[in-house]
């Protein structure tokens, strides 16, 4: 018998619904497959999963060359927060100062 996959529940911050907009279309398809790839807890061709330095609250996901998920698992959710540009990752290096940004994830 089959092994039965478990996904991750999946929630979206308005940060990253408003980052993923701003998409093209091709990058939006690359970062729908990556984002399916952590729901499904996939390994994916390229992702490249690691924690953000220094505090390593966040993680990261490779889409591609240039644009980055950054996302938060706790128990069985992901917490999609931002789709970035790979030079803009440094932003996302600490943890939030009030538990309030925290939970407007």
């Amino acid at each position: 018998m089959a092994e039965k996959q478990i996904f991750l529940q999946a929630v979206w911050s308005e940060v990253w619904k408003q980052s993923y907009a701003t998409l093209s279309g091709d990058r939006q398809r690359s970062c729908d497959g990556a984002a399916m790839a952590l729901i499904k807890r996939e390994s994916f061709s390229g992702i490249r999963v690691k924690p953000i330095q220094p505090e390593k609250y966040y993680f990261e996901a490779r889409i591609n060359s240039g644009d980055r998920i950054i996302f938060r698992v706790e128990g069985g959710t992901i917490y999609f927060v931002d789709v970035v540009k790979h030079d803009d990752i440094g932003r996302y290096g600490k943890r939030p100062k009030s538990r309030t940004l925290r939970l407007a994830i």
